[in-house]
């Protein structure tokens, strides 16, 4: 039995030796393969050339360039998959004598599509041009992309056809300067890494020392602007992996955090400034450097209007979380003009794009950010689909909706006989058909849609191809009231076709705040079938009340903030009849049975259910 562990010991032991052999062997092919095709490129050690997308190491592997170096920028402003990730990234990079990365410098940039009048470029031909302003705020044309490629900030405007079909401000989110050292069999021996604002001034610094082996030994981390520093070190015995050690921006010590090999919690000693231990965690302390905040973009870049519509989706949903910070001032001024430059005016009235954008994921606020449609293009816009909507609304003092009627109609396709159409012109026209069959044409789609049914003939080069009958089932109407630009209450009304009960919900909010104070739901006859009341002390996160339609209470829910339920069942005498941890009820469900719901939430439940 020994001589057979022996043995598979033994294979064993041979095999993790191959294959680590051959594990060299293929890195050292490689490594020499990549060094061979750099020389074929006459990629020399010493020169700067450019790259994208560089990413940091560690490891001795991915220090030889595996990616395209190119010797001008010519090439490099417009890489497809660029526009895609809505991010220019570009790296100025420096190789040593052994064609490693010794220097490397750089620029990410995020690329948003704007809203920008277009006289200015009707002249030109088509191609990508570049701009940027001067310090009396007017657009100057540059004449190459390295002419802007360092600055902060550019403007850059594609034509095609004839037309502008790109305006967009790249503005600087971070620069990032790395530089290498190696050791003589070419592991790493020490990175630095520098991060600059858009005066080129160092705003943090990293730096990590290796062993000659590759494995990280100790290292620094600075925040320049606030001071704020952090010493760590590679221990890697008695079970202990590495220990941190936090000072603030007069050098003393606030934090001393082990992490263990076996375990992912870390043991962190909240110190005193004697050095005393005030708590001990399990949490690892917050970053001394915020990663994930860009460069601020530098006047008058600033003001310009994105353009939500064409706009990665990674930079507007940023933006619609904007409303969760302390001071909205600039993005408010950058909504009301983004809404005036599409025509939108105050205590007007407009129909509505599809789909509508949801509150906070897809829209900032209640501002709108799409081109107002007429009538005819906004009841057209979905002539293919089962269920169609028409979503009207009307603008406020302060640029938000203050009113949005949204219908649903149901589309249907009928068969009549074309021959008695074929005096119609191309386009668009509305019948009302009466209980004998006869059709009557209406003079407009304004009076369509007052009906409740109505038929659409849409006629394109002297052919009919859609015949539609259109039927109204439901409409629902959200009215805002405001503070300023906050938003502080909502009423919702449904009126359904005999389909859902009418409801009503009342909606109270905190000023800055966009969690429901308060909510009362009422039925069509307004008698109270649902309350919430938001609590802000720390247990308790609401409380909420339940009736039947005639106004008796049957349930009294409350939440707490971990988000535990006690689910009281009450009688008619209001005496608890039994307690329960969920929100469900299978006697008494219903639509609105959530904790709490923005008004968008509720419309898309209602919206959705045909």
């Amino acid at each position: 039995m020994n001589n057979i562990i022996k043995t598979c010991l033994l294979v064993c032991l041979v095999w993790i030796s191959n294959a680590q052999s051959i594990f060299a062997e293929l890195t050292v092919n490689n490594t020499t393969e990549i060094i061979k095709r750099l020389k074929e490129q006459a990629i020399e050690p010493n020169k700067i050339y450019f790259q994208y997308d560089f990413n940091n190491f560690i490891n001795k592997d991915d220090s030889y360039p595996q990616k395209n170096l190119f010797s001008s920028l010519t090439a490099l402003e417009s890489k497809p998959d660029m526009h895609s990730l809505a991010i220019q990234n570009i790296s100025e990079i420096t190789l040593n004598e052994n064609y490693q990365y010794s220097d490397v410098l750089e620029r990410d940039r995020n690329i948003i599509e704007i809203l920008y009048p277009t006289d200015l470029f009707q002249l030109l031909d088509d191609g990508v041009y570049f701009y940027i302003f001067n310090e009396h705020n007017q657009l100057i044309k540059k004449d190459t992309f390295a002419e802007v490629f360092e600055l902060p900030c550019y403007v850059r405007v594609e034509k095609k056809n004839g037309m502008v079909v790109s305006i967009q401000k790249r503005p600087l989110r971070s620069i990032t300067h790395y530089t290498y050292d190696y050791w003589t069999n070419n592991n790493i021996k020490r990175a630095i890494l520098e991060m600059y604002d858009n005066h080129h001034q160092v705003i943090y610094f990293d730096e990590v020392f290796f062993d000659e082996a590759g494995r990280r030994v100790k290292g620094a981390e600075k925040n320049i602007n606030t001071g704020n520093t952090v010493i760590y070190s590679y221990i890697r015995q008695d079970g202990i992996e590495r220990i941190e050690e936090y000072f603030d921006a007069k050098g003393i010590k606030t934090n001393h955090v082990t992490y263990y090999e076996k375990s992912h919690r870390p043991e962190n000693k909240r110190l005193n400034e004697k050095g005393e231990i005030i708590e001990i965690t399990q949490q690892r302390p917050a970053d001394i450097f915020d990663f994930q905040k860009d460069l601020d973009e530098s006047v008058p870049y600033n003001t310009l209007i994105m353009d939500i519509e064409k706009s990665d989706g990674t930079l507007t949903r940023a933006l619609f979380k904007r409303v969760f910070e302390s001071d909205m001032t600039l993005w408010d001024h950058e909504a009301i003009n983004r809404a005036k430059f599409l025509g939108i005016k105050p205590k007007q009235v407009y129909y509505h794009k599809l789909p509508f954008p949801a509150f906070l994921d897809e829209r900032y606020k209640n501002f709108p950010h799409q081109m107002p449609l007429t009538l005819i293009e906004a009841e057209n816009q979905t002539p293919q689909t089962e269920y169609s909507e028409l979503i009207k609304v009307e603008i406020s003092d302060n640029y938000q909706y203050k009113k949005i009627i949204k219908e649903k109609w149901q589309q249907s396709p009928i068969s009549l006989p074309v021959e008695q159409f074929k005096s119609l012109e191309n386009g668009l026209s509305f019948f009302v058909m009466d209980e004998s069959g006869k059709l009557s044409e209406l003079s407009s789609v304004e009076q369509a849609i007052e009906l409740p049914r109505y038929i659409r003939i849409e006629k394109v080069m002297g052919k009919i191809v859609s015949i539609l009958q259109k039927t109204y089932i439901q409409r629902l109407i959200t009215e805002f009231e405001y503070n300023g630009n906050e938003q502080i209450g909502s009423k919702l009304f449904t009126f359904n076709r005999d389909v859902m009960p009418d409801l009503i919900i009342e909606t109270t909010y905190e000023k800055g705040n966009y969690v429901p104070l308060s909510q009362i739901i009422k039925n069509g006859e307004h008698t109270t079938i649902r309350t919430f009341m938001h609590h802000k002390d720390d247990d308790m996160f609401g409380i909420i009340e339940k009736f039947s339609n005639q106004g008796v209470k049957t349930n009294h829910i409350e939440v707490s903030q971990n988000g535990a339920v006690k689910n009281q069942y009450l009688g008619a005498d209001g005496k608890v009849l039994n307690i329960t941890d969920s929100f469900d009820d299978e006697n008494n469900q219903g639509s609105y049975d959530d904790l709490l719901f923005y008004s968008d939430d509720f419309e898309m439940v209602r919206l959705s259910s045909f």
